[in-house]
């Protein structure tokens, strides 16, 4: 008897216990999210089963269903600079996403591990069969590299993740001006002005426009940061191999604060500072 209270408090307690990380964090509603971006009003993600929803950060539990699953992975997505959003597979290719359905484009083939889109919206592709540009409607080797993960502009050179590091090219001419890391499968590049995130194997590397790299810890041995955000303070944010991690701005160091063990892939910031995870389970 003289325990009833405390038991009481602590069942009245548990809804925000259980929920508390809803004050911090919003959980994109859907199983295995590969990506998430954002296009004027609402956020849009994909998952490994080849759906891509729509949502308002509003109302995060009304999803509206786009595109079409083609029941491939859809590990990114990119807003062209006209809202055409496209959608990129490693067992397919480049797809643009209409609102009912899945479009092929007949000359982005190649399957994409990632992709992003330069000043004038062409398609930059990385995945297992190398690197390649868009020349019209079609795909061209861009270097003789293979094994690409990532890709993203950084200091006006394009910057690759891939078996064996990171490395910057010049868009012009492909060469290959400087390479980090060559003894560390890199994944992940996410660029925040002029910082890019790069997530490897047990690796978190954060390199500086004038190319100084600060190493992150990441806790468990195997661990892999898939993807990041950046809150207006500066704290960065890792989906990773096992679990939600924060970077203090400055810190070394990474904190696990959510889903311990478990596969995040992705993060995003939202317009309104809101941060918001798509799990990968």
């Amino acid at each position: 008897m003289p325990c009833r209270p405390l038991i009481l408090l602590i069942f009245s307690l548990l809804p925000f216990m259980q929920c508390s990380h809803d004050a911090f964090w919003k959980v994109i509603p859907a199983a295995y999210v590969y990506s998430i971006t954002e296009w004027n009003d609402s956020l849009y993600f994909s998952t490994r089963t080849g759906s891509t929803g729509r949502l308002h950060p509003a109302h995060p539990d009304s999803v509206t269903p786009t595109g079409l699953p083609r029941f491939r992975p859809l590990r990114t997505l990119r807003f062209r600079s006209n809202g055409t959003l496209l959608a990129g597979s490693y067992e397919g290719g480049i797809y643009e996403v209409l609102p009912d359905t899945l479009r092929l484009l007949p000359g982005l083939l190649r399957p994409a591990w990632s992709f992003c889109c330069d000043d004038e919206d062409r398609v930059w592709l990385a995945g297992q069969q190398g690197l390649f540009r868009q020349r019209d409607d079609t795909l061209i080797r861009f270097t003789d590299l293979r094994e690409a993960n990532d890709v993203a502009f950084f200091g006006g050179k394009l910057a690759v993740a891939h078996r064996h590091g990171i490395s910057l090219y010049d868009t012009a001419t492909g060469a290959e001006e400087r390479t980090w890391c060559r003894d560390t499968v890199v994944w992940s590049l996410d660029r925040f002005d002029s910082l890019l995130v790069c997530g490897g194997v047990e690796t978190c590397l954060l390199v500086s426009a004038d190319g100084k790299i600060r190493t992150i810890s990441i806790g468990p041995s195997e661990n892999i940061p898939w993807r990041a955000a950046m809150d207006s303070s500066g704290t960065l944010f890792l989906a990773s191999q096992h679990g939600l991690l924060r970077i203090p701005p400055q810190g070394k160091k990474a904190e696990c604060i959510g889903y311990r063990g478990k596969c995040v892939k992705s993060v995003h910031v939202d317009r309104k500072g809101q941060l918001w995870v798509g799990r990968y389970f």
